[in-house]
């Protein structure tokens, strides 16, 4: 499938929801993270763990004992500002409207496109 607007619209998007992941110490690598209860920072899991590794790792630590396991762009969601919370929240979106876009036919391409095109405010 080649370049399009809305591809071009949802990249820019996702860098500058990306900025605010930087601007604020949250990790900007796709990924899986994880972050202790007294930890400062998420720490990103190794690329090669399957989703079966990651639930072994999630199951190790009890679920009121702090730990947090969460995809990078998971990561913004419960943050105390609401700019990280809406970066997440953009992050989410493009993923998913890439993947659409992936198997989109011309017709849902065109409106995700249209879509992408109107104005925020």
């Amino acid at each position: 499938m080649t370049d399009t607007g809305a591809r071009v619209r949802l990249t820019v998007l996702r860098d500058r929801a990306l900025a605010v992941h930087r601007a604020h110490d949250l990790p900007v690598k796709a990924g899986f993270y994880r972050k202790g209860p007294r930890a400062r920072r998420w720490t990103r899991l190794a690329d090669d763990l399957d989703a079966e590794a990651r639930w072994e790792l999630i199951r190790a630590h009890p679920a009121d004992s702090g730990w947090r396991y969460l995809d990078r762009d998971r990561l913004g969601e419960q943050h105390a500002n609401p700019e990280v919370r809406d970066a997440s929240r953009i992050l989410q979106a493009c993923a998913r409207l890439e993947q659409a876009l992936e198997t989109a036919d011309g017709e849902l391409e065109a409106m995700i496109g249209l879509a992408l095109s109107l104005p925020a405010d």
